[in-house]
């Protein structure tokens, strides 16, 4: 524990689990906030990430049911045709003599193939048309969302309320105007022709918050945590009681519509390239993942969705990723009254900001021995109970925990499967060992990652 001030802001790091527990999970009403985030945009202003006390609240519960397993089913065909698509490209590549890929380039045409298709309804033509406007558009947008989202959070309010920091820091709305516009145009259409489509923009449109638990009973199936027990199911029963409303306005979908795209585009492709690259640096891996994948998929080349989701090495594999690369490098929150931090004697005064050093944790020897050795076996089946809860924060933790995992897990297995059959990846001259990263992001960002490529 260590108190820091950031930009004159009083700010508490916190790495204990028993205290992190406590701030996430067992006084979440204490800690509901992340920190104020300035945004003057209509719709932007909008997004749950954004969001604070009862408007968050009520935002999170209506759209829970949307990530559901049972939603992640009706999404599973669009997201595999766009796996095809990828395999098809690549395929066409590497027999045409390409030999060597920039996995981060290589993983984020996929993914933004799949947040097109599944956010905003549309191809993107990715492979054959980089430059076409809505992926050069998306670049600018949701490739650059997230560090400046961190300008917003840790400059001074009345540096960020400037209009100067808004024209030359902060996302061009003319650029996010035109996704904006789009999925208007779309639910307009939708609407006048009474059509239905398997898309986050429909499942928005249709979502109605159910009473009682908003979370179905199929979701505790599939353990993606390793936080999971009765206090966090209490804090999760408590932290939506009360929520009368049942939709979202047509601004509240298009915002969420807008958020999703930026985790699902940017966060993802980083994790799969991350992942790709170990599996280049070790063939028995590789060897492993191609093993267990192989006997999923049934006579038509094709994998269930329930098959892929009881998959436990390319679950441990994506983990381990997830541990050694965590998409985010520390979770916020902001205390909203006078709070005593277990019996430390420490109290967290009412706007103090409380940072959880997610990276630092998840590198910690005490916590996972060899910790810079990507080892997908601590977290095989008959591993997971050696993880001390709240050692494993890739998706936070609590009732804020990051709503999309499912998505990214599946968006991010149906794709390791898929290409585990088909192609080899390995180290190569331009391979960089150790991962040289790149400064001042959010995200975890390597400068480049290169590895060679071969068809099985």
């Amino acid at each position: 524990m260590d108190r820091m001030f950031v930009f004159a802001k009083p700010s508490l790091m916190v790495a204990d689990p028993e205290l992190i527990k406590q701030i996430l999970v067992k006084d979440f009403h204490s800690f509901r906030n992340r920190p104020i985030t300035k945004d003057n945009h209509k719709i932007t202003s909008k997004l749950m990430n954004y969001a604070r006390n009862d408007d968050w609240k009520r935002v999170r519960a209506i759209v829970t049911p949307t990530f559901s397993s049972a939603k992640m089913r009706q999404l599973y065909a669009p997201i595999n045709r766009c796996c095809n698509d990828f395999l098809k490209s690549l395929d066409k590549d590497v027999s045409n003599g390409v030999n060597e890929v920039e996995l981060k380039r290589l993983m984020g045409a996929y993914t933004m193939d799949v947040m097109a298709s599944c956010a905003f309804a549309t191809k993107t033509n990715t492979y054959a048309d980089p430059n076409n406007p809505f992926i050069t558009k998306a670049n600018n947008v949701f490739s650059s969302f997230i560090w400046k989202t961190v300008l917003q959070v840790t400059l001074p309010t009345f540096i960020v309320n400037t209009s100067i920091f808004r024209r030359i820091v902060m996302t061009n709305y003319s650029d996010v105007d035109f996704f904006i516009d789009f999925a208007r145009s779309i639910i307009k259409k939708r609407r006048d022709n009474k059509e239905k489509h398997n898309d986050f923009l429909q499942l928005l449109m249709d979502v109605e918050r159910p009473e009682g638990d908003i979370r179905e009973a199929s979701d505790a199936n599939e353990a993606h945590h390793v936080n999971e027990g009765k206090d966090e199911m209490k804090a999760y029963a408590e932290a939506f009681t009360g929520v009368l409303e049942k939709k979202l306005t047509e601004d509240e979908i298009l915002a969420q519509c807008f958020q999703f795209f930026g985790p699902g585009y940017e966060s993802v492709a980083i994790t799969l390239s991350y992942c790709t690259y170990e599996l280049a640096l070790n063939p028995g891996l590789q060897d492993r993942l191609y093993e267990e994948t192989k006997e999923a998929f049934n006579e038509k080349g094709e994998m269930d969705y329930e098959v892929l989701s009881r998959l436990p090495f390319i679950h441990s594999l994506l983990s381990e990723t997830l541990r050694n690369y965590p998409p985010t490098l520390r979770l916020q929150r902001e205390a909203m009254g006078d709070v005593m931090l277990g019996d430390t004697g420490v109290k967290i005064e009412k706007g103090v900001s409380v940072e959880i050093p997610v990276y630092a944790i998840h590198h910690d020897p005490d916590y996972y021995p060899d910790p810079f050795t990507f080892n997908p076996d601590r977290f095989m089946p008959e591993n997971r109970d050696h993880i001390q809860p709240y050692t494993y924060l890739p998706f936070g933790s609590g009732p804020r925990n990051c709503i999309g995992m499912r998505f990214a897990l599946l968006e991010a297995k149906l794709v390791l499967a898929n290409i585990s059959q088909k192609f080899l990846f390995s180290r190569v001259t331009d391979t960089d060992v150790p991962v040289i990263f790149t400064n001042g992001r959010a995200l975890c960002q390597a400068k480049r990652l290169v590895v060679g490529i071969q068809k099985r």
